[in-house]
């Protein structure tokens, strides 16, 4: 857009990204006048559906048309922008804000607000909203974006979405996403789109972006499942969200020779995370230490509440002060929401440091890092470890690494999800993955032993 020093979009555009921007022009000019042009009347689509694999400019792109869009109205427009949380929605917000930087001489009448972008003659202007449904009923739009429609949890605000722009004479919908997984609602809706006249269908299939480089895949696709890649990367809808790790992968991590610690030596740094839940879910104490190239369980203790039997929070307190005494030093992580009574009364005792087990970004290193930790076998537990007895069949860390899904959230990271068929856990795993990013984050040379690329996990 900007001439000078800066390059023009026009030299570096992709034939791909041409070919939907093209396909798209007489939209934004109907969208523009109110009415089609005699030359676009045929070649409108109301009906939008682009689906890219990730790094692929999709949110960037769409930031361009929507600034052009509230630049060039003649009318006045009024749009929304949806998706699952407010962090997706202001993806597409920070795209066009950053847009306006780059080229102030083409955003003079533009302005950014905290959950809008408009323009200030016209009025014209595009909101965020989210999950809440309850705000996307009764509207009127001219103009709707689904971000990223395959993170929706909840259909009522993609339902809330379509009756309303159905009341809107030429009214545009567009979806904007990745592939998704299984075949629920949005796979129907996916369907639709691919095989009505109605629908402008775009699918990019596979990497083809010349700024992603083959040092970038290639760690992703040793750092995440199969299954994961190919939607991530290959864009390929998935029938299931892709393992974990399998069992076989887990049990190499295994090693009979280790045994379960009692006590600790002293000059080896130990760091000890707590997993707690009152009645559910397990309650899980673990320690890690680092041993040369591998990271080593010294010990996992899992506590199975019952109807009658929650968990109380004093098992905590007890299992911090034995842990103390016996393994010197030792550095407590423990979850802010959960145990914020514990960290207040022992954090002036023992290290102690919060870990936000419910958070998005924490989850997502978590994630990728255990799971690299096992892949590569960087990561040893004695036979048995948690193992809790008196099923019918095998339930201890091993058999839990093996269960447990990856899960997609709506800013594009993944984070480690148990099967919702009430007998799953994933509490040792959680508590596991605590510890080892704990200790691997506070190494000085983290860096020489893994190289996780964080640039490569958040594109676009």
């Amino acid at each position: 857009m900007r001439v000078g020093d800066e390059v023009c979009f026009g030299d570096l555009i992709e034939p791909w990204q041409e070919a939907d921007f093209r396909a798209l022009d007489p939209t934004w000019r109907m969208l523009a006048l109110g009415v089609p042009s005699e030359q676009d009347a045929q070649t409108v689509y109301r009906r939008i559906w682009l689906q890219r694999p990730r790094g692929h400019s999709k949110t960037s792109d769409l930031a361009m048309q929507l600034m052009w869009l509230l630049k060039f109205s003649r009318r006045n427009l009024q749009g929304v922008i949806a998706a699952a949380d407010r962090e997706q929605a202001g993806l597409l917000l920070a795209g066009v804000k950053r847009l306006m930087q780059a080229n102030p001489e083409q955003s003079e009448e533009l302005e950014i607000k905290a959950q809008s972008v408009g323009n200030r003659q016209t009025g014209s202007r595009m909101s965020l909203i989210s999950s809440d449904v309850g705000s996307s009923w009764g509207i009127t739009p001219d103009l709707v974006v689904c971000d990223e429609l395959c993170h929706w949890e909840k259909r009522e605000m993609w339902e809330s979405l379509c009756s309303s722009i159905a009341k809107t004479a030429g009214g545009v919908l567009i979806v904007l996403t990745n592939a998704g997984v299984g075949r629920d609602w949005q796979w129907d809706v996916k369907e639709l789109a691919r095989t009505s006249p109605d629908w402008y269908y775009s699918s990019l299939s596979g990497v083809q972006a010349p700024w992603i480089s083959e040092r970038v895949i290639d760690e992703q696709r040793r750092l995440l499942p199969p299954a994961v890649f190919d939607r991530l990367w290959n864009n390929l809808w998935q029938e299931s969200r892709g393992s974990f790790v399998t069992r076989d992968e887990a049990a190499r991590c295994e090693d009979d020779v280790l045994k379960i610690q009692q006590v600790g030596q002293r000059g080896v740094r130990y760091v000890a995370a707590i997993d707690y839940a009152e009645k559910r879910d397990y309650t899980v104490g673990v320690i890690v230490h680092r041993d040369g190239s591998k990271v080593v369980v010294d010990r996992m203790d899992v506590v199975v509440p019952d109807t009658d039997h929650p968990t109380p929070v004093k098992w905590v307190d007890a299992w911090m002060e034995q842990m103390a005494g016996c393994f010197p030093g030792v550095e407590f992580v423990v979850d802010e929401y959960q145990l914020l009574g514990t960290i207040q009364r022992l954090e002036g005792v023992y290290p102690v440091r919060r870990f936000e087990f419910a958070s998005g970004r924490g989850n997502h290193e978590l994630a990728l890092l255990l799971r690299q930790l096992i892949l590569q076998q960087e990561i040893a537990w004695p036979v048995g470890c948690g193992e809790i007895s008196g099923g019918v069949q095998q339930d201890d860390l091993t058999s839990e690494l093996a269960s447990v899904e990856l899960k997609h959230t709506s800013g594009g990271r993944v984070r480690i999800d148990h099967r919702h068929d009430g007998k799953s856990h994933d509490d040792r795993v959680f508590a596991l993955g605590a510890a080892c990013l704990t200790l691997v984050k506070s190494e000085a040379r983290q860096e020489e032993w893994l190289e996780v690329d964080e640039d490569s996990w958040c594109v676009d």
